[in-house]
């Protein structure tokens, strides 16, 4: 009886250390591939930052752009109320 506790014993604490050698590996499958997941995110990022940083310059260009299609308006808009006041003194 007691060899076959002893061999209960070793039994045990083999499936033991087999379980925590599996865990461990589990664990460092899952740390990886959490690696992984976050590498692809941060490139996602890096891209996702190039691309909304070239909108911006875009964004920023339409505006100088659309701003000197104001003042033009503006310019003009004045230059009719000139020539709108020298026709009502002639």
């Amino acid at each position: 009886m007691r060899i076959e506790l002893k061999l209960l014993v070793y039994t045990v604490a083999l499936v033991a250390t087999m379980t925590g050698v599996a865990a461990t590996a589990v664990d460092t499958q899952v740390y990886g591939n959490l690696n992984r997941s976050r590498d692809a995110l941060l490139n996602q990022r890096a891209h996702l930052q190039e691309v909304a940083d070239g909108l911006k310059r875009r964004m920023d260009d339409t505006q100088k752009q659309l701003d000197s299609v104001n003042s033009y308006l503006r310019d003009t808009d004045n230059a009719i109320r000139d020539v709108d006041s020298a026709l009502r003194q002639y």
